[in-house]
């Protein structure tokens, strides 16, 4: 069954004024950091489960997966992040509850850090300064 929520990449982008809103950036930036995200997440997880512990096998994505788009995972923690949601209403907003949303933004933080080093040149200066900051809190 699709999945018809709101919360969803794929009904934000054509929002600007949504997307900046919970995310800080416009749809240019978002799409410009998504593929280094995406790479850093696929590294995550072809090497550790959600637990954090080594993967045994290789990884796939489940029916009841949170997460079918990587562009939703960079949404959800770029909407933590930038401190307009709270935990409980990522919950709410992406059928999980809270304590999975609490380790996945322990997982989701550093992969964000780590796909802002490695694509210096989608955002300006000071947007990933901004970003540092809120990610390191």
């Amino acid at each position: 069954m699709p999945d018809f929520s709101p919360w969803r990449y794929c009904n934000l982008q054509n929002n600007e004024s949504m997307l900046r809103r919970l995310t800080g950036l416009n749809r240019r930036q978002f799409e410009s950091l998504h593929p280094f995200f995406e790479n850093s997440l696929n590294d995550y997880f072809n090497e550790f489960t959600l637990e954090g512990t080594p993967r045994n096998r290789r990884p796939f994505v489940h029916g009841n997966a949170i997460f079918t788009d990587t562009r939703d995972s960079l949404l959800f923690i770029l909407a933590y992040v930038n401190g307009n949601v709270r935990q409980a209403q990522l919950a709410d907003f992406f059928g999980i509850d809270q304590p999975k949303v609490s380790k996945y933004i322990k997982i989701l933080r550093p992969i964000l850090s780590q796909a802002i080093k490695a694509n210096p040149d989608s955002l300006s200066k000071y947007k990933k300064e901004l970003l540092f900051n809120k990610i390191h809190k």
